[in-house]
């Protein structure tokens, strides 16, 4: 009879029949699971992550108050998120509850989901004004390992959706580190109204005529820095008019810089008009 041997690695035999195969058995058992991995990582690191298509109309054409956009992507994402220029105002997070949220922007009245999933995110964005033309852009991520991010952007321009405009007054050209910013509102007396700083509603002041906020260097964005204050008048849920104005913010160091400058200027008109003065009185008496 015959028997199979177990040699080791300097070539001695070590065992035969079952006595080998418990002794292989372990390192075989470990070899399974890591080979698993090994192929797991290696499909999420060759797997594309891209953004194959992102379908916005170039150009609203008057009458044309709903359009659909959609981005279409070929990726394993965490996190899905629509932009209207800085401003977010749709996420997709698949497996969260819920897995979508939007967030009301100036020029959009309605933003409807038509359908999110793995292969595409097509919203429905509706009761356009002509303030919904810009950039638009679709991002999507992967916030775990291995961490990947893709972008894409195209721009809208929406035409001859005129609409009345509310009365914005009391808001200053220019604005220091905590200076109250205040600004008065008047629209149609059926309207709500809704203010937005930089594109994005200030939810505590819906409904209020007046917005009164601290100033800080935060909300000035842009160079030069500017923020931009915008009321809005809504019936029935929908945007009916809009109006917007923009203030500069003051830095402190140019505003010393400034002032020494027309201290300076004054003080040479002084003098000039001291010696016009003196040079008048030496005509006269001679």
């Amino acid at each position: 009879m015959t028997h199979k041997h177990c040699v080791n690695k300097c070539g001695v035999r070590t065992g035969t029949g079952a006595q080998c195969c418990e002794r292989a058995r372990p390192g075989t058992m470990l070899l399974y699971p890591l080979l698993v991995l090994l192929l797991l990582a290696s499909a999420a690191c060759t797997r594309t992550f891209n953004i194959t298509h992102l379908i916005v109309p170039e150009v609203v054409a008057p009458g044309i108050t709903d359009v659909e956009i959609e981005c279409r992507y070929d990726a394993n994402f965490t996190l899905l998120n629509w932009f209207k220029g800085p401003n977010e105002f749709f996420r997709y997070k698949p497996g969260a509850a819920p897995s979508t949220r939007s967030f009301p922007i100036l020029g959009v009245g309605r933003v409807e989901l038509i359908a999110c999933g793995p292969a595409a995110c097509r919203l429905r964005l509706g009761a356009l004004t002509e303030e919904a033309t810009g950039l638009y852009r679709c991002d999507i991520e992967r916030d775990v390992p291995p961490y990947k991010f893709e972008t894409r952007t195209a721009y809208m321009e929406v035409h001859g959706h005129e609409h009345r405009r509310p009365l914005l007054e009391g808001l200053a050209e220019e604005y220091g580190d905590e200076d109250d910013i205040q600004a008065y509102c008047r629209g149609a007396p059926d309207a709500e109204i809704r203010w937005y700083i930089n594109g994005r509603e200030i939810e505590e002041m819906r409904g209020s005529p007046s917005l009164k906020r601290q100033s800080s260097r935060l909300i000035f964005q842009g160079i030069p820095p500017v923020v931009t204050v915008q009321c809005a008048e809504f019936r029935y849920g929908k945007l009916s008019g809009s109006k917007e104005m923009k203030a500069r913010w003051i830095d402190p160091a140019n505003s010393q810089k400034d002032e020494r400058a027309q201290e300076q200027r004054n003080s040479s008109q002084v003098l000039s008009i001291s010696v016009a003065v003196i040079l008048l009185l030496c005509f006269i008496l001679l």
